[in-house]
């Protein structure tokens, strides 16, 4: 269908593989099924960077045994919070399942694979990355979150402290000066704290100063 077509074409896949032959024969499959493919050899030392300038979506890596140590390295570099890895291995070997599990492979086909079945394989990684992507940033903003309510209890219990004031009051006050100011509410947590270190590093000085010095 047109429309799916589309929407492979901006999928962007590495076809990395033990020769340049082989990983241009997957390529071509590949486009052919309206994928974006680029084909890398495993051989050529600069295929990492090759890879890394390219900003994939996928990773398709196909690798021999003997290879294996080779690929592995590439695989958990190139991989490592990147794109996502289709790995496919000419041998369903306890090696290919260890090289599988060691570089996050999210999918892991033994050959013979049909070009249906790599093209699926390619589109459900796609997407299963997107999903992890966006799970990641979820968790990037509750844990944003969870720092933010620390400063501002922090802050909260420097207004009490100084100003006498309960936890409700104080939490109003914040809020009042952050609508005040046109701040947001951890800005003004932090310029309430910054304010305190100050003070008291100002009041720890001045304490050292007024101490009389030691007869002797």
């Amino acid at each position: 269908m047109p429309g799916s077509e589309k929407r492979t074409e901006r999928i962007r896949v590495a076809v990395v593989a033990d020769s340049s032959g082989a990983a241009g024969e997957i390529a071509r499959a590949l486009r052919d099924s309206g994928y974006a493919a680029h084909p890398f050899s495993l051989a050529v030392h600069s295929a990492y960077e090759r890879v890394r300038e390219l900003g994939p979506m996928v990773v398709l890596l196909r690798t021999s045994v003997r290879r294996f140590r080779l690929a592995s390295a590439f695989a958990r570099v190139a991989c490592n919070g990147g794109p996502a890895l289709v790995l496919v291995t000419l041998a369903g070997s306890r090696e290919a399942i260890k090289l599988a599990v060691e570089s996050g492979a999210l999918v892991h086909l033994v050959e013979p694979v049909g070009v249906q079945v790599l093209a699926a394989a390619v589109r459900i990684a796609a997407a299963r990355a997107q999903d992890l992507q966006q799970l990641q940033g979820r968790l990037i903003q509750v844990r944003e979150g969870i720092q933010d309510r620390k400063v501002i209890e922090r802050a909260k219990a420097v207004l009490m402290r100084r100003l006498g004031l309960s936890e409700e009051e104080a939490h109003r006050r914040l809020q009042r000066e952050s609508r005040n100011r046109n701040r947001r509410l951890i800005e003004t947590a932090w310029h309430v704290i910054r304010a305190d270190v100050r003070l008291s590093g100002e009041r720890a000085s001045a304490s050292a100063r007024s101490r009389p010095s030691p007869v002797r």
